[in-house]
């Protein structure tokens, strides 16, 4: 029988991995856990004394954040108490941990948005402030969760598409042939 494992890309050291460019900066980026809670979020939230739900647009200033998907349902990022002791069913909502199953990579520097408008139509330097905008959208071609940074955005892709989307952040960097590091 044939090792179809030649067909797919080398699983990359994550933590070896940078992109850098002229004015865009691609690494990954460790959170302690990742968990997706559905059900009455707001009130699971407020119950474990995290902020408010954001869109793409509003700014995830923290190391802890909620990031909207569908009207009650999240994806939970950080290291909140709720996210080590909930898991299953818990004060009106399901919560399951997803950490393993998430990459995620910063994208920032001078030119992070053209970067960002390389990936998809979306205004992705437009405030306004949309109440019930989900942050998952398809950028690339995949599917991720985008939250805005202070300094750019922060991109969560499931863990098997991760390397493909590496790719495509490696072929669309200008200058993506200087890499400080790259993978095997």
């Amino acid at each position: 029988m044939h090792d179809r494992g030649e067909f797919w890309s080398p699983v990359p050291d994550w933590p070896q991995v940078s992109l850098h460019a002229a004015g865009v900066d691609v690494s990954p980026a460790a959170a302690a856990s990742i968990c997706l809670v559905s059900g009455d979020v707001k009130l699971f939230l407020a119950q474990h004394g995290i902020g408010e739900i954001l869109g793409p647009r509003q700014l995830s200033s923290g190391d802890t954040y909620a990031l909207r998907l569908a009207p009650d349902r999240v994806m939970l990022v950080g290291d909140a108490p709720a996210l080590v002791s909930c898991t299953g069913f818990a004060d009106g909502c399901a919560v399951t941990h997803v950490s393993d199953g998430i990459v995620i990579f910063d994208v920032h520097g001078e030119r992070a948005a053209d970067l960002m408008a390389q990936g998809s139509e979306y205004a992705f330097e437009d405030t306004t402030i949309l109440p019930l905008e989900s942050a998952s959208m398809q950028f690339a071609g995949f599917r991720l969760v985008i939250a805005r940074r202070a300094n750019g955005w922060r991109l969560h892709i499931e863990r098997s598409w991760a390397p493909a989307l590496l790719r495509w952040l490696q072929a669309h960097v200008e200058g993506a042939k200087d890499l400080s590091k790259t993978y095997g």
